[in-house]
């Protein structure tokens, strides 16, 4: 009765199902834990985002960007940039911060496998897809 609020599209199960042998791994102290890099370019300081829904005047729900980068989904962003590639993207979200000059900066592993970061000012629309990934780098949402 309650699914009209969740976001869509929902974590897909067998993401679950095939994490769990690593999961139980972990529970029984038989699977390292795996301290993954924090995504940087080294010009962009960190920033937590609040715990609950916050306004941060955007042209689209930045809540939907932590729904997905907390359930590993992949998200399809409509960036509009000044210069060179404009349309959608498929990527991995990974963090949100600020930037020196006190711009909001969204970092992603980009549909060809590369770490970028892009300006959440420049980005018209987010839509999470059905496709999960698998971290590269700590997730920080």
């Amino acid at each position: 009765m309650l699914g009209h609020q969740l976001p869509r599209p929902l974590v897909p199960f067998s993401a679950f199902w095939s994490a769990l042998d690593e999961v139980f791994g972990w529970l029984e102290g038989s699977s390292p834990t795996t301290h993954l890099p924090r995504a940087s370019d080294g010009q962009v300081s960190a920033w937590e985002a609040p715990q609950g829904i916050a306004s941060w005047h955007q042209k689209f729900p930045l809540e939907l960007l932590r729904y997905a980068g907390a359930n590993r989904l992949k998200v399809e962003i409509d960036y509009r940039a000044v210069q060179g590639r404009q349309g959608p993207r498929v990527v991995e979200p990974y963090s949100l911060r600020r930037t020196a000059d006190g711009l909001l900066v969204l970092f992603v592993v980009n549909d060809r496998g590369l770490l970028r970061s892009y300006r959440v000012d420049h980005i018209v629309g987010i839509r999470p897809t059905a496709s999960t990934f698998t971290p590269r780098f700590r997730v920080e949402f």
